[in-house]
C-alpha cells in the first residue's frame, strides 16, 4: 500500500463514529455528534429499531419523534458493525453489556481509533466500574493515550430537544479529552475537560444509588427538608467513596458529582428515579425493573458499591440502608426511621 493509500485510508477513518448502544444517551450522542463527523453508525440490539432509524429516522421507543435524526446517521445491527473501522468509538451500552462491547472492539483495535465511554454502571458479581472492565481489556498503552470519559447532569431527552446542558469529558491524555470535547460541545451542549478519570467515573456510578433514594422520599411526600438532606449527605457518601477509590474531592463537588447528582434527582425524567418512585409507592423492584424500557444502573451500583465499602470500612449509611430495602425486603419507613436515629455527630 502505497502512502497515498494509506492516507486516504487514513481520512476515511476519521470520518466514522460507532456509537455502542441505541438507547436515549446513544441516539442523542449520534445527533450531536452528526454535525461534526461524515458518517454516525448507531449499533443496535433490536431489528425494529435499527429498521426504524434507517426507514424514519426516529428511534420512537427512547426519544419523541421530532426532532428527527440527521440524515447522516445511519443504523446497524451488531453483525454488520463489525465490517466498520471508525476513528471513534461510543461506548454506551448497559453496564453488563460493557465488558462484551469492549471486547469485540479490541479485537479489532487500531492505534488510530479513540474511545469515549459514556456508560455509567458497574460490573454484576465483580462489583468492578467501567473503568476497571476497560484497564483489564485494552491494552495499557491504549488506555494512557486513546480512551476517555464522559459524565454530567446529562437527561438525553432534554439534550435531544436541543436545551442547554453541560458534561464533562476525562481522560489520561489532555489531547483526547479536547478531541471529544470537539466532536461533541455545540451552541447548546457544553463539554468540559479533566484529567480525573476516577472522579468523573464515579460520580456518575455513585448518584444512580441516592436518585433512588429521592424517588422514594417523594413518593412518600416527606418534603423539602428531607430532599435536601438527603441530597447533601448522598454527596457526602459520594465523596468518601470516590476519594477512597482515588478520586479527588474538588471533582465530586463538580458537574459529574454534585451536578448529576441534583439532575437525577429531580424528578420522573431519571430512570433511577423513576424505578425509587414506584418501588415507595408499594411496587415490588423487579416488577418495576422488567417493566423499564431503559436500565436503571443505581440498582446493581448499590449492590457493587455496599460491597466494596463494607471491604474497605467506608461508612455509607444512604447507600446501607437502600440495599436493604432492594435486596433484604426492608421496610422503607424503618429504614428512614434507622437512618434518622444513627448516633449524633460532626458534619463531615
Amino acid at each position: 500500500m502505497n502512502s497515498e493509500q494509506k492516507m486516504r485510508e487514513r481520512k476515511d477513518l476519521d470520518m466514522k463514529a460507532l456509537i455502542h448502544g441505541c438507547g436515549a444517551w446513544g441516539t442523542t450522542i449520534a445527533q450531536l455528534l452528526a454535525d461534526k463527523v461524515k458518517e454516525v453508525f448507531i449499533v443496535c440490539h433490536d431489528t425494529k429499531i435499527c429498521d426504524e432509524i434507517n426507514a424514519k429516522h426516529t428511534n420512537t421507543l427512547y426519544l419523541p419523534a421530532i426532532p428527527l435524526l440527521k440524515s447522516n446517521i445511519q443504523a446497524l445491527l451488531s453483525s454488520e458493525a463489525e465490517e466498520v473501522s471508525p476513528k471513534y468509538h461510543i461506548v454506551v451500552t448497559a453496564s453488563q453489556y460493557y465488558r462484551n462491547t469492549l471486547e469485540k472492539i479490541n479485537n479489532k483495535l487500531v492505534p488510530e481509533q479513540i474511545i469515549l465511554s459514556a456508560t455509567k454502571g458497574m460490573e454484576t458479581g465483580s462489583n468492578k466500574s467501567v473503568l476497571e472492565i476497560a484497564y483489564e481489556v485494552l491494552p495499557p498503552a491504549f488506555m494512557a493515550t486513546n480512551f476517555a470519559l464522559l459524565s454530567g447532569p446529562n437527561l438525553a431527552n432534554e439534550i435531544f430537544a436541543g436545551k442547554p446542558a453541560a458534561t464533562v469529558i476525562a481522560a489520561n491524555d489532555p489531547a483526547t479529552a479536547n478531541k471529544f470535547q470537539a466532536l461533541i460541545s455545540s451552541p447548546q451542549f457544553r463539554a468540559y475537560t479533566s484529567d480525573d478519570v476516577i472522579g468523573v467515573e464515579y460520580g456518575g456510578i455513585l448518584k444512580n444509588i441516592i436518585a433512588i433514594a429521592a424517588g422514594m422520599l417523594d413518593s412518600m411526600d416527606l418534603g423539602a427538608n428531607a430532599k435536601s438532606a438527603l441530597l447533601v449527605r448522598g454527596i457526602a457518601e459520594i465523596k468518601r467513596f470516590a476519594v477512597a477509590q482515588g478520586a479527588r474531592e474538588a471533582t465530586v463537588y463538580g458537574l459529574s458529582g454534585f451536578g448529576d447528582l441534583i439532575t437525577t434527582c429531580m424528578g420522573p425524567k431519571s430512570r433511577n428515579y423513576s424505578l425509587g418512585f414506584r418501588i415507595g409507592k408499594g411496587e415490588k423492584v423487579q416488577d418495576v425493573i422488567a417493566s423499564m424500557t431503559g436500565v436503571a444502573e443505581g440498582v446493581n451500583a448499590c449492590l457493587a458499591v455496599k460491597s466494596l465499602a463494607d471491604s474497605k470500612n467506608i461508612a455509607m449509611p444512604i447507600t446501607q440502608n437502600l440495599y436493604q430495602v432492594l435486596f433484604e425486603n426492608a421496610s422503607l419507613e424503618k429504614s428512614i426511621t434507622r437512618l434518622m436515629n444513627r448516633d449524633l455527630k460532626r458534619e463531615d
